[in-house]
């Protein structure tokens, strides 16, 4: 007697037509195996004939009339069967999940200065931005959630500069991660490359309406004019009170917004000046670009370090500087089946 899968699985062709009574005369105890391992064989019409006996006769079949190993192969083919029933199964739950995430509403939820009361209006004056990324902060990591932001910068603006942050981003790593010097670098460097190779395509889906354009903050910080910049900020920082109150500010909300450092090993002089340089270099940065016309920035969140000098509280910064127009975007969480938004910021 030959029983198992490798017999019917290159039989069930020869089974079209036969009625089901001869079935088990020509393949004794083994359709019957089959029907329930195989959902294509369910669907002949043949096995869906006899499904409602399927059941019955799998209950009342004598296992031991196999030899030992048959058993051990069945058992084998069984798990693996179930196994790919609980994949699909948690595929599909996956999916639906998925299917859930409905995605975020962009709004603009402040324009700095304050005297462009009619951000909708006044911010159509600006044909093109600066979009700053702030490596593996949460608006950035989920494409959503950036998505989001480029579809709303596409209807705002004809072009835009997608300024990725991968040079100071090697702070952020000694202080999240203890990572130091060349080796911050270089993981800062390609933490940044990943990001464009990620999604290039994403920016892509919306150039028709916008030129996206990457850049560098590495290529960036090594221009003559960004070293004068950083010069300019670090002596603003210790020499003008107004100016080193704002950037201590900023520093402080730096290491506590909510990531853990890594204190043990940084202490708290080496943390300031990390989070101090972070700002300083970015800010120059901003200069760079603000000097070659790039006047709006957009952010995904508030910088109140960056609100303060576009409202012209702090003229002592470079002039370039002063002209930045800061817009700070608001995400909402969309709920495609009640229509409701809810704030994810």
């Amino acid at each position: 007697m030959c029983c198992g899968v490798s017999l019917i699985s290159y039989r069930v062709g020869s089974l079209r037509g036969k009625p089901k009574e001869k079935l088990g005369k020509e393949y004794p105890n083994t359709i019957f195996i089959i029907c329930l391992l195989s959902d294509s064989f369910q669907k002949h019409p043949t096995a869906m004939s006899i499904n409602k006996d399927q059941e019955k006769i799998i209950e009342n079949f004598d296992w031991s009339q196999l030899p030992l190993e048959r058993l051990k192969l069945l058992q084998s083919q069984i798990s693996q069967a179930i196994n790919l029933k609980m994949q699909d199964l948690q595929l599909t739950e996956n999916t639906a999940n998925l299917n859930e995430n409905y995605g975020y509403k962009v709004s603009v939820a402040k324009v700095f200065p304050h005297s462009l009361n009619n951000c909708r209006t006044s911010l159509s004056d600006y044909q093109k931005c600066v979009f700053m990324t702030s490596l593996g902060g949460k608006n950035f990591v989920d494409s959503k959630r950036l998505e989001a932001c480029i579809k709303w910068i596409s209807k705002n603006f004809k072009g835009c500069v997608v300024l990725v942050s991968d040079s100071i981003y090697r702070l952020t790593m000694e202080v999240r991660q203890g990572i130091k010097g060349n080796e911050a670098w270089l993981e800062a460097i390609r933490a940044g490359e990943e990001f464009v190779n990620e999604n290039g395509l994403l920016f892509e889906q919306y150039s028709e309406s916008c030129q996206f354009e990457f850049r560098m903050a590495s290529e960036i910080g090594k221009r003559s004019d960004f070293n004068i910049y950083y010069e300019e900020l670090q002596n603003l920082y210790q020499k003008n009170e107004s100016f080193q109150t704002m950037v201590n500010s900023f520093a402080q909300k730096y290491l506590n917004r909510g990531e853990e450092v890594v204190t043990e090993q940084l202490g708290e002089l080496r943390q300031k000046y990390l989070a101090t340089t972070y700002l300083l270099e970015e800010s120059a940065l901003f200069t760079c670009l603000a000097k070659e016309g790039w006047l709006a920035f957009v952010y995904p969140g508030s910088i109140k370090t960056f609100e303060e000098i576009s409202e012209g509280l702090h003229p002592e910064v470079p002039e370039a500087l002063k002209q930045m127009i800061w817009v700070s975007l608001r995400l909402k969480k969309r709920n495609a089946k009640s229509g409701n938004e809810n704030e994810n910021n």
